[in-house]
């Protein structure tokens, strides 16, 4: 640091123009500080510097720009003015008493008159960044180097040139370094060799890290729900469409709702037929999945193909597998939660789920209307009011609802049959639908076996 001179001339303390700021004036050759040698009222610079000279820091409330304007050189008034708004007064004198510049006023007849004429910024400030432009520069270069030889480790992996473009052509600054970290994991977990094209949307599940305005977020919703609405968006900096779910209304159920739903798809997110969550809010109040290509309900005309229900069937069983056996109810199965994502379908949306015994919360958490899940979809056991009468049954329940709705083009209500009027699906509906639980498959494996009459 520099060694800080004292001013010349004599320290106006009287003056309060500025509290805990010295006025500094500098008199004629004369030694007259009230007019010139012709007589007329003296009009010359003074300097406002603060008492006890602190070490120069940035003041709290000034943004990344501001710091920047305020330290980069010497300034006119009018920029200040410019840059700051109605603040420039207030600001400039915070950033004096900061020690961060060396405030410029007009002196007139003994007295300070505003507005300022500018400001310097401090010999010890601009020597410190110096050092900080120094050690950037060094931190910029072993980086670069960080950043070439992990863009060389993933040139192989197709799935990873999003990430490998972020590394050539980011600069400086902590998300390439957020980046590095994240192809080191990457790398060192060896996950990438099985990473192929059939999930485009992995660079954004690698470089997630809870922000929202790492996302570009499209004005209107693709789908909206109770609890919250979809909205097509683009990540940032690899440009991969996808989709971020919020909430509608920020209750604590809402909340432990969509924490609920976000905790499974970051659990069994791995599996072909799960919708994952790539990232999401630390408080819950959103997340992004990839973005699909529409639901069950969007493809209703075709699903009546009965290869191509049996297709919808089979996989919904197999998202439903390992959550079950780990003690997960969906409790909310229907033609909107079951999308279509890259040629297959997805179990989705798990906000009315009940977790395994001794994770559950609040047992209204889940609640929608009168009982649990979707009127007409729902178990007979969920209208009950207590979750935990969920079981394996209650989802197949679901999906026998499902195959009905699907194959009649009727909308199921609730206690009232919809079954197929003919033809092998029919039986399995109505096995899967009984109105008490033990009668019904207890298990997608045990209800899987009805479809082996199914073409």
């Amino acid at each position: 640091m520099t060694t800080r001179p004292r001013p010349r001339g004599f320290a106006m303390r009287h003056l309060s123009t500025y509290p805990d700021l010295t006025t500094y004036a500098v008199p004629l050759a004369d030694g007259s500080y009230d007019s010139d040698r012709n007589g007329n009222p003296k009009i010359t610079r003074v300097t406002l510097e603060p008492e006890g000279f602190p070490t120069p820091h940035r003041p709290d409330g000034l943004t990344d720009s501001q710091w920047a304007f305020a330290t980069s050189g010497p300034h006119r008034w009018p920029s200040a003015v410019t840059t700051f708004g109605d603040r420039a007064e207030e600001v400039a004198a915070e950033l004096a008493r900061s020690g961060c510049i060396v405030l410029e006023c007009d002196f007139r007849d003994a007295r300070v008159v505003l507005p300022p004429r500018g400001w310097t910024p401090h010999p010890d400030l601009q020597t410190a960044q110096q050092e900080h432009s120094s050690q950037r520069a060094t931190r910029r270069a072993v980086q670069d180097e960080k950043a070439r030889r992990l863009v060389t480790e993933l040139a192989p992996y197709s799935a990873a040139v999003p990430l490998a473009t972020i590394l050539s052509t980011q600069r400086d600054g902590p998300y390439r370094d957020h980046a590095i970290e994240a192809a080191l994991v990457l790398l060192s977990n060896e996950t990438l060799p099985s990473t192929g094209g059939d999930v485009p949307w992995a660079a954004v599940r690698w470089l997630k890290r809870g922000k929202k305005a790492d996302y570009v977020i499209s004005p209107e919703p693709i789908d909206e729900g109770g609890q919250g609405a979809v909205f097509r968006a683009v990540h940032r900096l690899t440009n991969i469409t996808i989709a971020l779910k919020r909430l509608r209304f920020s209750d604590d159920d809402a909340i432990h709702r969509m924490r609920r739903e976000i905790d499974m798809g970051q659990q069994y997110g791995d599996h072909p037929n799960v919708m994952p969550v790539l990232d999401a809010d630390p408080d819950g109040r959103w997340f992004i999945m990839p973005h699909a290509n529409g639901s069950a309900a969007d493809h209703v005309d075709r699903l009546r193909e009965t290869t191509a229900l049996r297709s919808l069937v089979e996989a919904t069983c197999d998202g439903l597998r390992q959550p079950h056996a780990d003690g997960w109810t969906h409790r909310d199965i229907k033609p909107a939660n079951i999308l279509h994502l890259q040629g297959r379908w997805v179990v989705a949306d798990w906000g009315l789920g009940r977790r395994p015994r001794g994770q559950t919360s609040l047992p209204g958490r889940t609640r929608t209307g009168s009982g649990f899940g979707s009127e007409g979809f729902a178990a007979p056991e969920l209208m009950s009011g207590n979750p935990h009468h969920a079981t394996p049954a209650t989802d197949i329940y679901s999906i026998g609802r499902l195959i009905g709705a699907i194959l009649t083009g009727q909308p199921p209500e609730t206690n009232i049959p919809l079954l197929p009027e003919t033809g092998p699906w029919r039986d399995v509906a109505a096995e899967a639908t009984h109105r008490n639980p033990a009668d019904r498959p207890q298990d997608v494996d045990e209800f899987l076996r009805l479809l082996k009459d199914i073409p």
